[in-house]
């Protein structure tokens, strides 16, 4: 195989483990917080289930069956809190499957279908626990509330730039690496390597808490 050849098939490999990593990370990282909500909800600790399904269900990745399951299972704790009169773990169970849907969204927003039906039962909440002084009956709350909850949240321009930059430099540190990292015997070019090593970590961390804090 020409040198020209040998380096594209390396880099491609080199991207290609450097994805594989990511979502290998996001599939255990989903499972292993899912099984601590689950014990914690066989334990009765609806507040600890809570905090480890919501962590379940931000590992977003397209085709995890386990986001899934730990949304359903946000959903049915807040379903039965509110059938109990436990108001107050009711609305933490659907600002939790709230919270995990908005945190895992780009450029669209994982089982977005969800959202309405959320959103309805936590304005339902919120209109049932305030003070109604200065607003006009339970209906007109609601109303006012879900409004509000409806309204489409935009992610923070300048730390969206901050993803795409850290995304950036990520991908290019990886090219670094392998076109000038590596000599043609595969053994490492110090330098180069280590410059390409910092310039990938710094992307990453770029890039996670960009995507994070839009």
């Amino acid at each position: 195989m020409p040198e020209r050849g040998r380096r594209l098939a390396i880099a491609g490999a080199g991207v290609f483990l450097a994805f594989a990593v990511v979502v290998v990370r996001l599939l255990v990282e989903a499972q292993g917080a899912y099984r601590q909500g689950a014990a914690a909800e066989a334990r009765g600790d609806f507040v600890q289930a809570v905090r480890h399904y919501l962590d379940a269900g931000r590992a977003y990745l397209p085709g995890n069956p386990t986001v899934r399951r730990a949304l359903d299972r946000l959903d049915a704790i807040g379903i039965a809190a509110v059938t109990r009169g436990d108001y107050a773990t009711a609305r933490s169970a659907f600002e939790g499957e709230r919270a995990a849907l908005l945190g895992a969204r780009s450029f669209y927003t994982p089982h977005a279908d969800r959202l309405p039906g959320i959103n309805r039962r936590l304005a339902r909440l919120m209109a049932a626990t305030e003070e109604p002084a200065g607003m006009a009956g339970f209906d007109g709350r609601t109303a006012w509330h879900e409004q509000r909850l409806n309204a489409k949240l935009r992610p923070k321009t300048s730390l969206v730039m901050l993803a795409l930059a850290g995304l950036g430099l990520w991908v290019v540190s990886l090219g670094m690496f392998f076109r000038s990292g590596l000599s043609t015997n595969l053994t490492l070019v110090r330098t180069p390597a280590v410059l390409a090593g910092l310039g990938f970590l710094v992307g990453m961390a770029l890039f996670l808490v960009g995507l994070r804090l839009a």
